[in-house]
């Protein structure tokens, strides 16, 4: 199943800036992932940095990425490198780190995923066998009812969706979580038939935010900007 996202990426804005919006631009640097295909790719681009891009040109704001793995990216938003990062599940472990606004760049949906020959097929976090060996990437938020059960699995944490489906081709891990679009999108670049790993159940439905540094300057109005940008997007796009 597909994720909610704006479908912005292919559209043509119309910027209605007056010359006042524009004088309350911000000059943003943000850290964004560099292995979240079709969202965020190794070379800067993807679906969620067009949004922030547009999202934040509504309000004459400027914004320089720094193209990071995803946990180098929390690491510098957490000790105030950047102003914040993306893409970041909002939830326990993440808001007593970083400050969000109120509107996610997307929605995205991700799921347990097996072995083309696996026969397992749990429904939640809680189902699952104490010792299960479970394929995740360094760094990543994978909800509230995962946090709550994973010290009884053993995680095998890799720094890109490709090493995971090659753990699961390889019976290396018991099982994986992968968000669905960036599976379905890894195995289609890596050349795999759409069935070379089984995806199973749903595990959680994230809203994805960007995560800004608490000690970042004049953190709240960057917020409210981005903010009003991605509602105006929102409400351009419905």
């Amino acid at each position: 199943m597909k994720s909610y996202i704006f479908c912005i990426c292919c559209a043509t804005l119309v910027h209605l800036i007056t010359p006042s919006e524009a004088k309350a631009g911000q000059d943003f640097v943000l850290a964004v992932e560099d292995s979240w295909p079709p969202y965020a790719k190794k070379d800067g681009t993807g679906l969620s940095v067009s949004i922030v891009k547009q999202a934040l040109a509504l309000s004459g704001s400027n914004v320089d990425f720094v193209v990071v793995p995803y946990a180098r990216a929390l690491r510098m938003a957490e000790i105030g490198e950047v102003d914040g990062a993306f893409n970041v599940t909002k939830q326990d472990s993440t808001t007593s780190k970083f400050i969000f606004g109120q509107q996610p760049l997307l929605k995205a949906r991700a799921s347990y995923f097996y072995a083309a020959d696996s026969h397992m097929d749990y429904l939640n976090p809680g189902q699952i066998a104490s010792g299960s060996v479970i394929g995740l990437i360094i760094g990543y938020e994978y909800g509230d009812a995962y946090e709550d059960n994973r010290a009884r699995f053993d995680e095998v944490r890799v720094s890109n969706q490709r090493q995971i489906i090659r753990l699961l081709l390889d019976h290396k891990v018991d099982l994986a979580i992968m968000f669905d679009e960036v599976a379905a999108f890894t195995i289609r670049e890596m050349g795999l038939a759409d069935n070379a790993v089984r995806k199973g159940q749903l595990n959680h439905v994230s809203d994805i935010f960007v995560a800004f540094s608490k000690q970042a300057k004049d953190v709240q109005q960057k917020i409210d900007l981005l903010d009003k940008g991605l509602l105006q997007l929102k409400q351009t796009h419905q």
